[in-house]
C-alpha cells in the first residue's frame, strides 16, 4: 500500500463517521471523507461481535490485500473506513472480498481510470 497510511486514532474514526458519507454492501460498509492530503488513510473495523480473533484477523487480512490490489485505481485524498458485517464470514475468499470492495468503491465514485486503459473490474489480475 504505497499511497495509503493507517487510520488508527479514535478521533479520526469519529470524524469520518460524523462528517463522512457511506455506502453499503451485504458484507461490508464503506465510510469515506475527503482528507485534503496527498495520501489515503485506511481504517478497518471488525468488532468483537463479528467472530473470534482468528476469523476477525483473517477478514482484516483479506480486506487489506483486496485494497492493495485495487489501490492503483482508487482516488487519492480520502479517509476510508471499511466495516465488516457478519456476511463477510461466509464470503471467505480473496476474490469475493475484492469484488465487494470494488462494488463499494464504484458506488462511492472513488475509482479512477488508468491512462487510457479500460476498466474491466475486479476480474482483471495484475501480472507480477
Amino acid at each position: 500500500m504505497k499511497q495509503t497510511i493507517s487510520l488508527n486514532r479514535n478521533e479520526q474514526f469519529l470524524q469520518v463517521y460524523k462528517k463522512g458519507k457511506r455506502t453499503y454492501h451485504k458484507n461490508f460498509t464503506l465510510h469515506f471523507l475527503p482528507n485534503h492530503m496527498e495520501t489515503n488513510r485506511l481504517g478497518i473495523k471488525a468488532g468483537k461481535k463479528l467472530a473470534k480473533a482468528v476469523k476477525r484477523n483473517r477478514v482484516r487480512r483479506l480486506i487489506k490485500e483486496s485494497y492493495r490490489l485495487l489501490e492503483p485505481n482508487i482516488a487519492i485524498g480520502y479517509d476510508l473506513i471499511i466495516v465488516a458485517k457478519e456476511g463477510c464470514l461466509l464470503a471467505d475468499s480473496l476474490s469475493e472480498t475484492k469484488v465487494a470492495l470494488y462494488h463499494l468503491l464504484k458506488h462511492a465514485r472513488l475509482l479512477i481510470k488508468q491512462d487510457g486503459a479500460s476498466q474491466e473490474g475486479p476480474a482483471r489480475e495484475e501480472s507480477q
